[in-house]
């Protein structure tokens, strides 16, 4: 139908122009893209540039002009004439003495999204990052922590979780569901299988951990585990310092974007020619390094950048048993060329390598040594080809291949008198073996996760009557395997942490127990999408209406999926902006949770040992449950969002409503299966095995986890936020951001609580509770003001930050303790039609709301941070910051009764850069 109706643009416009420094010499090889068609071109040595974009009378295009260690400059340009000239463009050297330097991220509907928040090159040079999650701490309603790097760094965008839940599955939903793009392609997290068998203790018990807390007595070192699997990708990984852009899209993105549920997060790094840049960071707990430099290769060479950044941090420099390095380097090589350099291409190949864990402490015999390691190598290739045709504009394909080695290790001493197991890896009774209970216990995970993601989007432009219409389509293919060896677990040397292990009784129950799983048995994920998406403006009362709207097709797991996106907004007038936004998005499960292995649960039936092998008996049943995720669908989120921009007098102020429903979130559920045994009473026999002698039969219950659509939430929140110019008597000026989050979070699977049968043996007395499906509200509030004082003429910017948590706290259902039902000691199910508390078993299985740990911020917890950085002739800064300055220690008592001290001890860093 849009062939019939539309025309193309049969006439085309010549736009040129030079490009200088500040000093009026020409600069070469600047980059300069058409936003509107995605086309690119370079400007040449004495620093002209020409670019063909369609003659369409009164249309507006948008330039961008952009050099390594340069300002970024925008020019809007309107067609009028089929030659345009721009004249000289001039470039500013980005530094300290530049008045126009960005010093907060703003809203303004520069983005791909109406949400796009805006962190440019400016401002990462301002911020002392030892990775990119430090750079994000400009996101509204978010705390600010200091750099550091001794916790896994998951990302999560507007959404409140539990801070008393370790790997809680709704806020690793949402991480998993934040799509990380650099370069044009995503940063995946889909095959990576580091984790226990999630079949034992489920997800949240599923990551390795170190067992216990570690370090000094008295510090503040608790159970560490640096596997990031079910949730996002660790942002530790990814150095902050050739990064040039980031664009955080926590509503609506772009429909060119696939496989995320819950925001993106846009990347660009630096490629091209640039001068050296050398930056050092020293911090109490961490130093790094970095050095980039970008050389011309030759007159049709094009350029190479080259990036090497090394971090070695320590969780307490005074033992130093836990600590995290890493060393990434990089290259990219870009060059255009052809008759009018219409095709452009960047060739990048990247290394990263992560050593993390703790070491045995030489003092305390009961340590445990953990290790998280790992390497990552990519190459890829991007490549445009400006057209000049009246439909088509720009075709670009982007390559990229991943692959990686991660290893998890976790090693500990183990003291018993002895230890019973079995290596059997089929369903049925066995006889169990007998060993030595002294042994050095260890647990490997061996992965290797490769990807391949190829992506070809097209770019065009025709009319609809008057109407100028950018469309963009295209598609993308992602295929993820792991070839690594997998779970490695030796039965005769069990870990003992709860779940798994070796019996010592037979009033030990079932439990289950790990078992080798290779990871090559997993099958490649491969997942296809396709979309289409429409740019346009048209004039409405007179004012410009913006509109980017499109719909995505994705085959993910087996499912098909269509996902319509529009970003709207309206200039009301020349202070007011409004927008509106809608959008589904669809996150593909993970090879963990499609393939997470067989499961093994173990029954002992007799356990009679003496000391004597030949004279003991272990006879046990095995039950080996095999895993089918087939019908596990991708998750999905469907967002409502209200934006405004008012802008007064260099006064920017945004407001942002938003309303996101999630289903079919992925976690795992519970699976009850009965099962009756023989018992039997084991004769002991000098010299030889007892004799067993049957003594009728005994029930017992399995209980296994699978993976399933069982999530749902509900977020709803405001986002604030508000810059003003700069008082000129002080030169300073505010920086106002702040929000409010709900979360409502359900599943829909009944939850269990085993009850303490201390001396109630008896056939009808409660086992285990049934409960409602868990069903709770968090909120999250928090606020922040920053006072910029920036003095072009010296070179200097200091910065003082007050951070103020305003709100957090979450609610349980009041039926939330209220049993349904029960299963008795004999395994029947009881159901409770009326509950009464003085009945004298539904007292054991009420729930008071006091064993809930909920969270409720008792008062507003402020906490001060201090930066202050000097440029000296536009080549060497030196920096200084500091968190928690005043090192304020507020504390407050939980629900639970743990007494919480929300603000870290002051932490300081310097920095020294040269530009070279």
């Amino acid at each position: 139908m849009v062939a019939t109706t539309a025309t193309y643009a049969q006439n085309s416009a010549i736009i040129t122009g030079k490009v200088y420094d500040e000093q009026q010499k020409a600069i070469e090889l600047v980059n300069i893209k058409l936003v509107e068609t995605n086309q690119y071109s370079i400007t040449k040595s004495d620093g002209r540039f020409s670019i063909v974009t369609s003659g369409n009378q009164e249309q507006e295009i948008t330039l961008e002009f952009s050099y390594i260690g340069f300002k970024r400059l925008t020019r809007v340009v309107k067609v009028s004439t089929s030659k345009i000239d721009l004249g000289i463009i001039t470039l500013k050297i980005l530094d300290l003495s530049l008045k126009e330097i960005s010093i907060s991220a703003k809203r303004d509907y520069q983005g791909t999204s109406n949400s796009s928040f805006i962190i440019d090159r400016d401002m990462i040079e301002q911020i002392p990052a030892l990775s990119v999650n430090d750079l994000l701490n400009q996101i509204p309603n978010r705390t600010i922590s200091p750099p550091s790097l001794q916790n896994v760094q998951n990302l999560t965008l507007r959404s409140t979780f539990p801070s008393t839940i370790k790997s809680d599955p709704f806020e690793l939903n949402n991480s998993f569901g934040i799509a990380i793009i650099m370069d044009g392609q995503a940063i995946s997290n889909n095959a990576n299988m580091q984790s226990y068998n999630p079949g034992i203790s489920g997800l949240s018990g599923s990551h390795i951990y170190s067992p216990s807390s570690y370090g000094l007595v008295g510090g503040r070192n608790r159970s560490y585990s640096g596997d990031y699997t079910f949730g996002g990708t660790d942002l530790r990984q990814i150095p902050a310092d050739n990064i040039e852009s980031i664009e955080v899209i926590a509503g609506v993105p772009s429909a060119k974007y696939g496989d995320l549920s819950d925001g993106a997060i846009i990347i660009e790094r630096q490629a091209g020619k640039s001068a050296g840049y050398l930056r050092m960071q020293v911090r109490d707990n961490a130093t790094s390094y970095g050095l980039s430099k970008g050389f011309k290769l030759g007159e049709k060479s094009g350029a190479l950048n080259i990036g090497v950044n090394y971090v070695n941090s320590y969780a307490d420099n005074r033992e130093k048993l836990k600590a995290y390095r890493r060393i990434n380097t990089n290259a990219m090589w870009t060059n255009s060329f052809g008759l009018e350099n219409q095709f452009k291409n960047t060739f990048s190949i990247d290394y990263g390598q992560n050593l993390d864990g703790i070491k045995f402490d030489p003092d305390n015999p009961k340590s445990t040594k953990t290790r998280f390691d790992s390497w990552n190598f990519g190459i890829g290739n991007r490549f445009n080809y400006r057209l000049k045709g009246n439909f088509l504009k720009n075709i670009s394909l982007n390559v990229k291949y991943n692959e990686g080695h991660q290893q998890t290790y976790r090693e500990e001493n183990v003291n018993k008198s002895y230890v019973a197991y079995s290596d059997a890896t089929t369903t049925g009774i066995t006889e169990g073996i007998f060993d030595t209970g002294i042994y050095n216990s260890v647990y490997q995970v061996d992965g290797r996760p490769v990807s391949l993601s190829t992506r070809l989007d097209f770019n065009s432009e025709f009319n609809t009557g008057k109407l100028i219409h950018y469309l963009s389509f295209g598609a993308n293919y992602n295929y993820s395997i792991n070839k690594g060896e997998g779970q490695l677990s030796d039965p005769n040397k069990p870990r003992s942490v709860l779940g798994s292990g070796s019996p010592s009784s037979i009033s030990t129950g079932r439990f289950g127990s790990d078992r080798y799983y290779d990871f090559n048995l997993a099958v490649a994920q491969q997942d296809v999408g396709a979309y289409l998406e429409d740019l346009f403006k048209l004039k409405v009362l007179n004012r410009e209406l913006n509109v980017r709207a499109g719909v995505r097709l994705d085959v993910q797991n087996g499912y098909t999926s269509v996902a319509p996106r529009a970003n709207i907004n309206y200039k009301i007038n020349d202070k007011l902006k409004v927008g509106f936004a809608y959008g589904i998005g669809f996150k593909s499960p993970g090879l963990a949770q499609r393939y997470p292995g067989p499961t093994f649960m173990e029954i002992p039936m007799v356990l009679s040992y003496n000391g004597n092998v030949k004279e003991s008996m272990y006879l046990l049943y095995v039950e080996r449950y095999d895993p089918t995720n087939k019908n596990l669908k991708s998750s999905q989120s469907q967002t409502f969002e209200l934006t405004t921009q008012v802008k007064i007098s260099d006064f920017n102020l945004s407001v942002t409503a938003f309303h996101k429903d999630s289903k079919n979130g992925i976690s795992t559920i519970n699976n009850l299966k009965n099962i009756t045994l023989p018992v039997y009473t084991a004769t002991f026999n000098p010299g030889e095995k007892p004799t067993l002698t049957a003594d009728g039969f005994r029930k017992y219950q399995l209980n296994y986890y699978t993976f399933s659509n069982s999530l749902s939430s509900t977020n709803t929140g405001l986002e604030l936020m508000l810059s003003t110019p700069a008082i000129e008597a002080i030169a300073t000026s505010f920086n106002i951001s702040g929000g409010i989050f709900r979360t409502n979070s359900s599943t829909t699977e009944a939850a269990l609580r085993p009850i303490a049968a201390g001396n109630n043996t008896g056939p009808d007395y409660p086992k285990t509770g049934i409960y409602e499906p868990n069903n709770r509200t968090s909120y999250l509030s928090n606020g922040r003001i920053t006072a910029t004082t920036h003095i072009p003429k010296i070179s200097l910017i200091a910065q003082f930050t007050a951070d103020f948590r305003l709100m957090q706290k979450t609610k349980n259902r009041a039926s939330a303790g209220i049993p349904l039902g029960y299963y008795t000691n004999d395994l029947e199910y009881v159901s409770i039609p009326n509950f009464d508390v003085n009945h004298p078993y539904y007292n054991e299985l009420f729930v008071p709301k006091s064993a809930f740990q909920e969270d409720d911020l008792p008062r507003i917890l402020p906490n001060y941070h201090l930066s202050l950085s000097k440029e000296i002739k536009k080549r060497f800064k030196f920096s200084f910051n500091v968190y928690n300055v005043f090192n304020y220690q507020p504390s407050y008592t939980n629900a639970g009764g743990t007494f919480i001290s929300p603000n870290p001890s002051p932490t300081f860093g310097a920095e020294l850069s040269l530009k070279l």
